[in-house]
């Protein structure tokens, strides 16, 4: 029994220690019941000093900011700060319904005010206008709190569509608005999308589409989705004299950066689709990989905040179809994104669709297929957030990656265990990505003998020099791709065996064995190495039929894998 009693006793310890909770004290439950008590629902800290001398409660200031922000961080009080003032929301629920049924009453409701003048830019004399009881910092910080709007530099409104607006409506004012704070609600923005924007050919397109035709992304969606990409991704510096920057419309924005990247997010389909499409200067295709990956991140970040419940599945749109306006991405070719990764773990080069079929990299254009793990379609997100991961994917998801750790497992895989005559380590560098002027200095300083050259080329490659992250990086699957180029195919295919069984390096195997043969009706150019290159009018000799769409077999003596679509029967 008393054993038994210790183990509930350090139960409970660990339970009291791990769960936030359960931090709670005397202090924590006598604050909240305090605060509920009172009649006002905003209280500021001096309120909350004086009435706490009367109860159970600290009365050091620092004391009671930490009880709040204990209290605040779980959801049951809302507080907010200034650089001099603190004040406490009782109730933000209260609160959101009095703001909301004044500043976002529709037109046909007598609640119904024009703050913003259809620009969604708020002056802070016509919020205190409406709400004069409030303090206006403490309301600011409470719509950004909220997340319904964001205060705005009046410089940053030169480089939006909304800046015209606003003139005309500081000139109509008068000089006693000039240099007013300015608040900015989407929700409160109701022009249509700009007639310049129509008619754009984009290079990159990518949905998140509702599934059921009852489901809907709600306005505060958009609203949230828009501020924090129009302040945390299209807004400038201030030293950035860029016109028109960003772009705004009611249920969309659209942005240039200064990498060379455009970017439109816009909410269309009725509402049932979030499209992102992009497109880049030439030259700039590696920082429109990065920005979409933040950009899906973003989008996806404020489903799961906002929107959770809905039904939804992300889609890439087909690379031929991107002439905007997208009013109705799911009647474009699209790929769901757990086809294209399963594309790419089976290191297929092309998807498949009703009008024929498109290369893979054409959809995921410059940008690296080795890592999935890593692509701009994840967002920055797990992989296993993405898809749930079947029977295709618990074969390991990327390329085992090495470092300069390893370098004696790859020395003894190559010398001694395969038997890699060390003379052709110059060749081998170059395919591994490594500069010639980097290979010269090696065989300098080495004096030309191969086996501390080919130890050193080894070093420099799992270091990553040159060239060698565009190549795959260190790994074995971008070794062996180097020794395929170097006709070693029996190694290559030897450590694609031990080090990717079931994985992304290995030829399909296991499928139905015909034995019969095709002809070619088309030049194909092998797009890794376990696959054939043929030329139109050659014969094929089927091993086995992978899958619906390729099969594994012989050409002129050599055996890989190729697609259907490029044969036929004699």
């Amino acid at each position: 029994m008393d054993s038994f009693f210790n183990k509930l006793c350090s139960a409970c310890e660990s339970i009291r220690s791990t769960s936030g909770r359960n931090k709670f004290n005397l202090y924590h439950h006598e604050m909240y019941r305090l605060l509920e008590e009172r009649k006002e629902n905003i209280l500021t800290l001096s309120d909350i000093m004086s009435a706490s001398k009367e109860n159970f409660i600290p009365d050091k200031k620092e004391d009671i900011l930490d009880v709040l922000d204990s209290l605040h961080s779980i959801g049951l009080i809302s507080v907010l700060k200034s650089e001099d003032k603190v004040w406490v929301v009782v109730n933000k629920g209260i609160l959101l319904t009095e703001v909301d049924g004044i500043l976002f009453a529709p037109e046909t409701f007598k609640e119904h005010v024009d703050i913003a003048s259809n620009t969604g830019i708020v002056r802070v004399s016509g919020l205190t206008r409406h709400f004069p009881k409030y303090d206006p910092d403490m309301l600011i910080r409470f719509l950004k709190n909220m997340e319904l709007c964001q205060e705005i530099n009046p410089s940053f409104l030169r480089m939006t569509n909304l800046h015209q607006l606003a003139v005309e409506e500081e000139e109509e004012g008068g000089r006693e608005r000039r240099g007013e704070r300015l608040l900015h609600f989407p929700c409160l923005f109701s022009t249509d999308r700009p007639d310049e924007m129509t008619s754009e050919v984009y290079q990159f397109g990518w949905c998140l589409q509702c599934t059921s035709k009852h489901h809907f992304f709600p306005p505060r969606y958009f609203h949230v989705l828009s501020l924090r990409l129009a302040y945390k991704m299209a807004l400038p510096q201030e030293d950035d004299k860029l016109n028109r920057y960003c772009a705004f419309w009611r249920n969309g924005l659209h942005w240039f950066d200064d990498n060379g990247v455009r970017v439109l997010v816009e909410i269309v389909d009725e509402s049932q689709c979030v499209l992102v499409m992009m497109s880049c200067e030439k030259g700039y295709s590696d920082n429109m990989v990065s920005l979409r990956r933040d950009v899906i991140g973003e989008v996806m970040s404020v489903y799961k905040e906002s929107c959770p419940s809905l039904e939804v599945k992300e889609l890439v749109i087909d690379p031929k179809e991107l002439a905007y306006p997208v009013n109705i991405p799911r009647e474009r070719t699209t790929y769901g994104i757990y086809n294209v990764l399963l594309a790419i773990k089976k290191r297929k080069p092309f998807l498949v669709h009703n009008k024929g079929q498109t290369g893979l990299k054409e959809i995921l254009a410059d940008e690296s297929l080795s890592d999935i793990s890593n692509l701009s379609l994840l967002g920055g997100r797990d992989i296993k957030e993405v898809i749930e991961i079947a029977e295709e994917f618990k074969t390991p998801l990327t390329p085992i990656k090495l470092d300069i750790k390893d370098l004696d497992i790859v020395i003894e895989e190559l010398t001694i265990l395969n038997h890699l005559p060390c003379h052709i380590w110059h060749d081998l560098g170059l395919q591994l990505g490594l500069y010639q002027p980097t290979l010269e200095d090696i065989n300098k300083d080495n004096n030309g003998d191969s086996k501390k050259c080919f130890r050193e080329c080894m070093s420099a490659w799992l270091r990553g020099e040159d060239k060698v992250r565009e190549k795959g990086g260190p790994s074995w699957s971008s070794l062996a791709t180097a020794l395929d180029k170097e006709g070693k195919h029996h190694i290559a295919t030897n450590i694609r065996d031990k080090y990717y069984p079931n994985g992304v390096s290995t030829p399909p195997t296991g499928g139905t064995s015909t034995g019969r043969e095709v002809v070619a009706i088309g030049d194909y150019t092998a797009q890794y190495s376990d696959e054939l290159t043929f030329s139109e009018g050659e014969i094929l000799q089927i091993l086995e039929e992978v899958d619906d769409n390729w099969y594994h077999g012989v050409c002129q003596d050599k055996v890989g894998i190729f697609p259907k679509t490029y044969v036929r029967e004699p």
